[in-house]
């Protein structure tokens, strides 16, 4: 069985907000004031997405990377990012900024946007924590935009990409302040690390043990052990086990499936070990946690 977490479209992130009308999305923007629906719940995405806090506090986890949000907080995400929003605050909100893939490229024709923006790769912060300067930059630039959105012209596509296109270039230049060693040459160690957490996502129902992961990266498992912990501040078999109890969670919310059969789909050889492992790591048992009417976190 293929991994449950599901790939939401900008259509389908965003129905809710448009009552539910049928419509073909480039580019959304939005204030909320508060997250949105689907959000709460373990997802990738087929699009773009920047926010910027602008009131109360969330967290959010990416990439299983558990980012604090303040009033400040610049949100940057690209798709395939497994992200889950948990414990906002009831006077959270944001300003939101979605756009296709398609469109992200219409928007830099003459060269590689990947190249340029590298900030929507795995490999950088997708949180990074502005000043009030910088924070009021973004949102009026996202303003500008809300503003163009709202204007009957026949030109509003263009100059929609227009403005992405600035305020692309304006979080790159974000990244380069507050956090440019993550857009530099990766150091050996960093490397290691990026291609642990690709190496995991790709292979958590199948290799669950250090020693499985290490030899796919050519290392000892000893090496990969004291490498993950030291610069992630957890160990490569805590990050095991927090995608593995990620994966469990959304299949017993989101399916129908009996526990039985979902500690057979994650290959456990017994259902009394799956719901051990389960307890042990995500707090209740697999029966007790599929009752509960909190969202996954």
């Amino acid at each position: 069985m293929k991994p449950l977490i599901p790939e939401l479209s900008l259509s389908e992130i965003v129905k809710s907000v448009l009552d539910n009308q049928e419509k073909k999305l480039d580019y959304y923007l939005a204030s909320f004031s508060s997250p949105m629906q689907l959000s709460t719940t373990p997802h990738r995405a087929s699009y773009f997405g920047l926010a910027l806090c602008t009131k109360g506090t969330a967290h959010l986890l990416a990439s299983l990377e558990d980012y604090p949000l303040l009033t400040g907080s610049l949100i940057v995400m690209g798709p395939t990012i497994i992200r889950t929003w948990k414990d906002q605050s009831t006077d959270y909100a944001e300003e939101s900024l979605f756009f296709t893939i398609p469109l992200f490229f219409e928007t830099r024709v003459n060269s590689s946007p990947f190249k340029e923006f590298t900030f929507f790769g795995n490999e950088t912060p997708n949180v990074i924590q502005l000043d009030i300067d910088d924070a009021n930059l973004i949102s009026k630039l996202l303003q500008d935009i809300k503003d163009i959105i709202g204007t009957p012209t026949l030109r509003k596509d263009e100059i929609v990409k227009s403005y992405i296109n600035i305020i692309l270039n304006q979080v790159a230049d974000l990244y380069d302040k507050y956090c440019p060693k993550s857009l530099t040459e990766p150091d050996t160690q960093t490397k290691m690390v990026n291609q642990f957490k690709k190496s995991l996502i790709e292979n958590y129902l199948h290799i669950r043990s250090v020693n499985g992961y290490a030899n796919l990266l050519n290392i000892t498992p000893k090496h990969l052990s004291q490498t993950i912990k030291a610069n992630t501040g957890k160990t490569a078999r805590e990050w095991i086990h927090d995608i593995l109890i990620l994966e469990a969670k959304v299949r017993l919310k989101q399916t129908s499936l009996s526990i039985n059969q979902i500690s057979d789909s994650l290959k456990f050889s017994d259902p009394s070990l799956f719901g051990k492992y389960f307890k042990r790591y995500a707090g209740f048992s697999p029966a007790v946690y599929r009752k509960r009417k909190e969202e996954i976190t």
